[in-house]
């Protein structure tokens, strides 16, 4: 009778544990609902001034004078002083974080290339857009382009997880 009852015990917190395994699995799925969807894109725009460039220069070091040297700038292909890369990307990172797909955000990979430059003073366009939603992994698709020429300064891809925390469409 001792084991018949014990038996019946582990049974029943057996299936509890099953069911809530399972109910943390569909939590966790595919069968999410953020509030984006394939397709959506943000943007932001914003103009590097020479400060700017100076700034980043000195906070990484990167003081190639490509960027902070007009007189050498004047020499080279470009004929003029032209913004980080890797600043231009920032760009990037600002529409995720708080645009889309916004707070909760968190880069795995990127993948870029800088087709052409963006001189300073040149206002460009970041833009996101979803391409891909898998479960809790986002990926997207990124360009910058420079606002009055339409040329594409920067194009790639991101893959993201979206943190447990982030708030989902109900």
């Amino acid at each position: 009778m001792i084991l018949a009852s014990k038996v019946g015990y582990f049974a029943r917190n057996h299936a509890l544990l099953r069911v809530l395994c399972l109910k943390r699995q569909l939590r966790s799925s595919s069968h999410q609902r953020f509030s984006f969807k394939v397709g959506d894109t943000a943007e932001v725009c914003k103009t590097f001034s020479a400060s700017d460039v100076r700034i980043f220069a000195d906070l990484t070091g990167d003081k190639n004078p490509l960027h902070v040297d007009d007189d050498y700038a004047k020499t080279t292909r470009f004929g003029r002083c032209i913004v980080h890369g890797v600043l231009t990307n920032g760009l990037i990172s600002a529409v995720l974080a708080t645009k889309l797909p916004g707070p909760g955000a968190l880069f795995l990979s990127q993948d870029i290339e800088f087709p052409a430059p963006l001189y300073i003073d040149e206002p460009v366009v970041a833009r996101v857009q979803i391409a891909g939603i898998d479960g809790r992994r986002i990926n997207c698709h990124t360009t910058c382009v420079a606002k009055d020429t339409q040329k594409i300064v920067m194009t790639g891809t991101v893959k993201l997880f979206m943190m447990k925390d982030t708030k989902l469409n109900t």
